[in-house]
């Protein structure tokens, strides 16, 4: 639980690197990897057409493998608190997934190895949406209230995931703040469920 609730820490250290950054860096339109980037001027990798300076790279690329392993560990130990279905063990390995494909965005920044950075990272962009559901579904009758919050959290990562998609077709889309909502979404469910169960947990004692 505390590995989840933990992983709150992550939008106060990205905010302590943007206000680090040297050449100006636009949450709405830039990714998260250009955090991470290690060297500083334009085209650093193959996307990146502007010019890039993270001072505070090298904290923002153990924030990403942070955050991934928070997320794998929270996933194994919040297991037994799921209902004992198929589903339920299906969606822990799925999150577990998704935090190995993140963590992995920080051991190898874009600049350093933009295929290994990129097609790791892939997996963390859609494993979390059946996981979701299939942990929404299964607790639907033990934990009503949990589970509408999981739908919702469905709602934003899905939505922001099909926009991402369609930002070659609208390049007016702000891919940097769609990539947060993705993220960040599964991110604030998870926090809020490690306490809802904690709670809970707490009470049933």
């Amino acid at each position: 639980m505390i590995a989840w609730i933990t992983l709150s820490v992550y939008f106060i250290l990205e905010y302590i690197v943007i206000r680090a950054t040297i050449v100006p860096y636009n949450i709405l339109k830039q990714p998260m990897s250009d955090l991470g980037v290690t060297s500083r001027g334009v085209e650093t990798y193959e996307l990146a057409l502007y010019e890039i300076c993270s001072p505070y790279h090298l904290l923002m690329n153990w924030t990403f493998t942070m955050t991934g392993i928070l997320t794998l560990v929270g996933a194994i130990f919040l297991h037994p608190f799921w209902p004992n279905k198929r589903g339920t063990r299906i969606a822990t390995v799925l999150l577990v997934v998704f935090g190995l494909s993140y963590g992995v965005s920080g051991i190898f920044p874009a600049d350093l190895n933009f295929l290994i950075h990129t097609f790791a990272s892939l997996p963390g962009m859609v494993v979390q949406v059946p996981a979701l559901i299939l942990i929404g579904l299964a607790i639907r009758k033990p934990k009503p209230k949990l589970s509408k919050w999981t739908f919702f959290s469905v709602f934003l990562t899905t939505g922001s995931l099909i926009l991402i998609f369609l930002q070659p077709m609208f390049p007016v889309l702000p891919g940097g703040l769609l990539q947060r909502i993705l993220y960040g979404s599964v991110w604030l469910w998870m926090i809020v469920t490690a306490i809802v169960l904690w709670r809970n947990n707490e009470v049933s004692r």
